[in-house]
């Protein structure tokens, strides 16, 4: 059952709660890939990255079970490789994963940024496939701001989880409950939706 938290900045202690009940881990136990690409564009950026591995370590998951998966380094889906050709065992950190890859974690964790880039790097490798796959495989998805939009309904080409766009980091958060429109989310920090199965949800 897909299960993700599309977070304003990041989970609060009502949601942190809700988050390891969906785990079902101890968090020491707990394995992660944190996806930083949307932090990319300038040192601003780049310091939501490690806002975003300091959280996943306040919540308890060893700094030795964080992936960092930057999809920068990935090569565009369809190109075929040419002078690395002869290295026939790429990193992971340096190649598409697999499904199979990606459900050895427990989590997969998207920083904030700018959303258009991350879902431009999403898209230009391909990952969106594995991904959804891998989420409808249990894969739980933590969205922080840019994270969240590309899952929303703010891009025509993005992932879709949510027909309503976002907007994080408002002023004025909606009214927490459930979703029942497509109108635009407001989502204040320490507001998450969840999206659990077909249930969506806003939480505070």
């Amino acid at each position: 059952m897909r299960t993700l938290f599309l977070s304003s900045g990041g989970l609060n202690e009502k949601t942190t709660e809700l988050f390891w009940e969906c785990i079902r881990k101890e968090p020491i136990n707990t394995k992660a890939i944190l996806v930083p690409s949307a932090a990319i564009g300038n040192d601003n950026a780049r310091e939501g990255i490690i806002v975003c591995m300091e959280r996943l370590m306040s919540m308890g998951i060893p700094m030795n079970n964080i992936l960092i998966y930057n999809l920068t380094y990935l090569l565009s889906d369809g190109y075929k490789r040419t002078y690395s050709a002869y290295v026939s065992d790429v990193p992971v950190q340096l190649r598409l994963m697999s499904v199979s890859e990606l459900n050895q974690y427990d989590i997969i964790a998207f920083c904030g940024g700018n959303a258009r880039t991350l879902l431009d790097e999403i898209n230009r490798t391909g990952f969106s496939g594995p991904l959804k796959q891998a989420v409808e495989n249990g894969l739980v998805y933590l969205g922080i701001s840019a994270g969240s939009m590309v899952a929303a309904g703010n891009f025509a080409d993005g992932l879709s989880y949510l027909i309503n766009p976002l907007l994080p980091h408002a002023e004025k958060g909606c009214p927490c409950g459930e979703i029942v429109n497509d109108n635009l989310i407001e989502l204040a920090d320490g507001q998450t939706v969840l999206i659990r199965g077909e249930r969506q949800e806003i939480i505070c």
